[in-house]
């Protein structure tokens, strides 16, 4: 297999919803004309919730306004001058409403998830990067890294979107499931973890126990999905619902071609 720089899961999605995109990015280096204020949003909640924790490792008890006016200015300061451009892509929003709803999920998420957590919070952004085979490397970043009172590990990643399926299950599961794998290869003596996904817009998780059994498998399954990425030699556009929102429209031919692309106006 080609030798390559680590892949994230991010990188592998990316080829997998949409090629040509994956080709502008990650093989061309072509940098994309905007970012849209869903993704610019989600990043500055992240940034808080992280945050709270490191507050609360270095023994403090952030208080929810102090968290709100920490990102709100958090906010408006990334916003000013941000590149690439920050878009707003659905005509009936504005920055305003996207400021607005990420101060409420976070509100949201501090009074019914983050007062009771009773983990003990390990590290925040974990960085890991594992080698899948010779010359293949797949990285990740981990959202919180917990243990409970009898030991046991718990990765966590926090979800910003509006969708939340009714079950573990889905393109975030696979995320958490590579990032186990990365853990039981650094951690020998471990033989099982929780994995939760925390859906901050609706304050649910959902939950799943994995073991070191089920390592081969997931090693297998990342393996395969970055081996067909790497082997391609043709990158066609998937043209879609999602299309509005990729920083690379202006360059796409089929997205010229596409009348849906004028249902939504794109503003500050």
């Amino acid at each position: 297999m080609p030798s390559l720089d680590a892949f994230s899961f991010s990188r592998m999605t990316t080829f997998e919803q949409c090629a040509r995109r994956y080709r502008y990015r990650y093989l061309d280096g072509v940098r994309e004309g905007f970012q849209s204020i869903e993704a610019f949003m989600g990043q500055q909640v992240h940034a808080c919730v992280e945050w709270l924790y490191k507050e609360r490792m270095a023994g403090g008890a952030p208080r929810v306004e102090v968290a709100i006016e920490r990102y709100c200015h958090q906010f408006d300061r990334e916003l000013a001058g941000h590149r690439p451009a920050i878009k707003v892509i659905r005509r009936d929003a504005t920055v305003e409403h996207y400021r607005r709803s990420g101060a409420e999920m976070l509100a949201d998420f501090h009074r019914q998830r983050f007062i009771v957590d009773g983990l003990e919070t390990i590290a925040t952004e974990r960085h890991f990067v594992l080698e899948l085979a010779e010359g293949l490397r797949f990285q990740g970043f981990i959202d919180r890294v917990a243990r409970d009172g009898s030991g046991r590990l718990h990765l966590i990643d926090f979800k910003t979107g509006s969708r939340v399926p009714e079950r573990f299950e889905g393109k975030d599961a696979d995320q958490l499931d590579a990032y186990a794998l990365a853990m039981f290869t650094e951690q020998p003596e471990l033989d099982e973890i929780v994995l939760v996904l925390e859906y901050l817009r609706t304050a649910r998780a959902h939950t799943k126990r994995i073991r070191r059994r089920d390592s081969a498998a997931i090693h297998t399954r990342l393996t395969t999905r970055i081996g067909v990425a790497l082997l391609a030699t043709v990158f066609p556009p998937s043209p879609g619902a999602l299309c509005d929102w990729c920083g690379f429209n202006d360059l796409c031919e089929a997205y010229a071609g596409m009348p849906s692309r004028r249902l939504y106006a794109a503003g500050r």
